[in-house]
């Protein structure tokens, strides 16, 4: 079981057992466990010897010694602000070198990535934040400046705990996993509104609602999409599946680029097109 659906997937793929029932963040034993193993089994930034603080420092001292190890990984988020972020961040780089490590002893899942070694704390960061969501938008100014670029337009506080828990409210309503970022998890509402609960979405919803039954059954048909379709095969079943997705969604985006474009063309062709000439101000010969 896990407090946080987002870590319960992570830990899992991670292979992590916690002795408790549930990850507790807040609690400082369980958290120091947790970064201790992240840190000795899976990211390695450090030198052994470099890792006695974070096993045997204890209290507020290991809370200092914890805001180092992310200060020196280049962590964009900070553990006071965002602890849930924080961490999420640390769960990243360890999938992401997890997977580097996999590729090493099986070639065939041609990664591409390398492993990067101490010192190389902004090497990380970029490895760790196209891992992550991706899609934070953040900087070295903390989580709260990623929250702020949707914030100012709307006059909303992204640390306002009303605001937060309304967004997870509505999150959870439309089934939307939740995110320890709220820039994130409000990009992701954003996008299923747009694309599920727009007037031509719920429009095209009623249309195949009322669609006769074959029409119906046509349109629900799965097609297989082979490798060979996708122009590549990464070796790995999961990840081959995974890599489909992303494809076929950016060629949704393509098409919705190019109707917009097509859009675009016919209301300018529609001034340009058809030109209106006033006789009255003709002249023949000089």
């Amino acid at each position: 079981n896990c407090r946080f659906e987002m870590f319960c997937r992570k830990l899992k793929a991670l292979d992590y057992h916690s002795k408790s029932e549930a990850i507790n963040l807040q609690n400082l034993p369980e958290l120091k466990a947790l970064v201790v193993w992240l840190e000795d089994q899976k990211i390695r930034f450090y030198k052994i010897e470099e890792r006695e603080n974070l096993r045997k420092s204890r209290g507020a001292n290991w809370s200092a010694t914890f805001k180092q190890y992310l200060s020196d990984l280049d962590c964009p988020y900070s553990a006071e602000q965002n602890l849930k972020a924080a961490v999420d961040w640390l769960l990243g780089v360890a999938i992401r070198y997890e997977y580097t490590d996999q590729a090493e002893r099986d070639p065939s899942l041609k990664s591409g990535m390398r492993r990067a070694g101490p010192g190389t704390g902004a090497d990380l960061r970029e490895m760790a934040t196209s891992s992550n969501a991706a899609c934070t938008g953040v900087n070295g100014g903390g989580a709260t400046a990623g929250a702020q670029s949707f914030s100012s337009p709307l006059g909303m506080d992204p640390s306002d705990k009303v605001f937060v828990s309304g967004l997870n409210a509505l999150a959870k309503t439309i089934h939307v996993v939740p995110h320890p970022d709220p820039a994130v998890l409000l990009e992701a509402v954003r996008m299923v509104i747009e694309e599920k609960l727009s007037q031509d979405s719920l429009d095209a919803a009623k249309k195949a609602s009322e669609a006769p039954a074959w029409e119906k059954k046509a349109s629900n048909k799965q097609f297989k999409v082979s490798p060979r379709d996708c122009g590549f095969d990464l070796g790995d079943p999961v990840l081959s599946e995974a890599a489909k997705v992303l494809r076929l969604l950016h060629l949704r985006e393509l098409r919705d680029l190019q109707t917009n474009i097509n859009q675009l063309i016919v209301a300018v062709q529609a001034i340009t097109a058809n030109p209106k000439t006033d006789t009255s101000l003709g002249k023949v010969g000089r």
